[in-house]
């Protein structure tokens, strides 16, 4: 066990500091229950005197979750009145592009990858909805509106394959979706069936971990994309509470699980490597947030301080007496490989404030790019037309011999004949 002491805190009141997103030109962006945005100092020897260097009412109520968008500069945050970005560039407060849904459902959810943007909603009359966007021109992309039947409290794209999305709902279910596939209930590669969501997550290429609001933990294996599907028995680890030495788990993050204790005042960091979670070697946070539940913690990597946020509107920067060596991603710390964060400020182009001659050049540089997305675009849909085609022949077919062989088969019993037909795993 290793002690992380306390080197600075700042206190915001009333309102809870939910989340964390580090920007490396900018700082430590937390999100607060009172719609306000907080930047943060992020060095290896920050003051007592810690407070931040820019605040931002970035929503009329809480933020709901927050997502850095190019690790440099640029912020995405989700609250009941839509989603936001926010270029911190800018001198002015303002966000630089909006989201939000035709019922204007509250946002819960929210995740980031290269163009784009997803958002998911909290449950209004029988569904609850997940949207995505291209991030640059504003544009709709995908919506799915019957996957989930409660608030989907998770979001996220899968680390490499452009093509999945994962969702997660207090429905009890996650959904992984075929973003290739242009109609819904085709789009669901694979259903986990687990209990109400608070976390959900990529481990690695073909792992999945799930975190519930009743603190029960699970690992499971991502489908592969052949017809015969073979769902391996996923790793479960129960009620974690008592194994872990907690009241709570804050969350998974890479290379460590964050948990929590009120009744002691006590939070710990727990190595997790190879799917294993080190008992033995963790940095105890002695007081923590007092008695106040902890929502967000960050590791920098190489670095041996700690910071984190908490319901008592506190946010404290600890100093471990080791280096943690946190990995920057979940695949980094699956693979051991350095990944470094990929910086796409230059592919993300948002209105900073500069030169005519700047912005001239920005316009037709967009311009350029909307051109040639459109291209691929329209190129991707004959492509997906012709598919579609061939596909739809091929099932004309496989039905007319199906119909073939059911005649000349002998007539079966009706419930050996249920029995061994195939079924479309569904939530519902």
């Amino acid at each position: 066990m290793s002690v992380a002491t306390l080197v600075a805190a700042h206190s915001n009141g009333d309102a809870w500091a939910l989340h964390f997103a580090p920007l490396a030109q900018q700082g430590l962006v937390t999100s607060f229950s009172d719609g306000t945005i907080k930047v943060y100092p992020l060095g290896s020897q920050p003051g007592r005197d810690y407070a931040p260097s820019r605040t931002i009412k970035a929503h009329n109520g809480s933020i709901n979750a927050m997502r850095s968008v190019d690790g440099q500069n640029i912020v995405a945050t989700a609250a009941a009145d839509g989603i936001k970005v926010f270029d911190l560039r800018n001198k002015h407060d303002n966000p630089v592009m909006t989201f939000s849904n035709q019922r204007g459902i509250p946002f819960l959810s929210l995740d980031v990858r290269g163009d784009l943007i997803a958002g998911g909603t909290e449950l209004k009359s029988a569904d609850a909805e997940l949207h995505i966007w291209n991030i640059k021109s504003g544009e709709l992309v995908w919506s799915f509106i019957d996957s989930h039947h409660d608030d989907i409290t998770e979001i996220r794209f899968h680390p490499t394959d452009e093509t999945l999305l994962l969702s997660g709902s207090t429905d009890g279910y996650v959904n992984i979706y075929d973003l290739s596939i242009a109609d819904e209930d085709e789009a669901q590669h694979q259903v986990i069936n687990f209990a109400s969501i608070h976390s959900a997550g990529w481990l690695s290429e073909k792992r999945i971990y799930t975190l519930s609001h009743m603190e029960t933990f699970a690992i499971h294996e991502l489908n592969d994309k052949t017809e015969e599907v073979t769902e391996p028995k996923p790793s479960e680890f129960g009620d974690v509470r008592e194994a872990w030495g907690c009241e709570y788990v804050v969350d998974l993050y890479p290379g460590f699980v964050a948990t929590g204790s009120n009744s002691r005042s006590f939070a710990a960091l727990y190595p997790f490597r190879d799917e294993k979670i080190d008992l033995q070697h963790y940095v105890g946070l002695n007081s923590a947030h007092g008695e106040e539940v902890v929502r967000a913690v960050y590791c920098p990597p190489n670095s041996n301080l700690i910071y984190t946020g908490g319901e008592d509107g506190c946010v404290k920067v600890w100093k471990a007496d080791v280096e943690l060596n946190a990995p920057q991603t979940f695949l980094e710390a699956a693979t051991g490989a350095s990944v470094a964060a990929k910086s796409e400020s230059e592919d993300v182009e948002m209105d900073v404030d500069s030169s005519e001659d700047e912005k001239a050049k920005k316009k037709q540089k967009k311009e350029k790019k909307e051109k040639k997305e459109k291209k691929e675009k329209k190129e991707k849909k004959e492509k997906k037309e012709k598919s579609e085609d061939k596909k739809e022949k091929k099932e004309k077919k496989d039905k007319k011999d199906k119909e073939d062989k059911k005649d000349k088969k002998d007539k079966k019993d009706k419930k050996d004949k249920k029995k061994n037909k195939e079924h479309r795993f569904k939530p519902y």
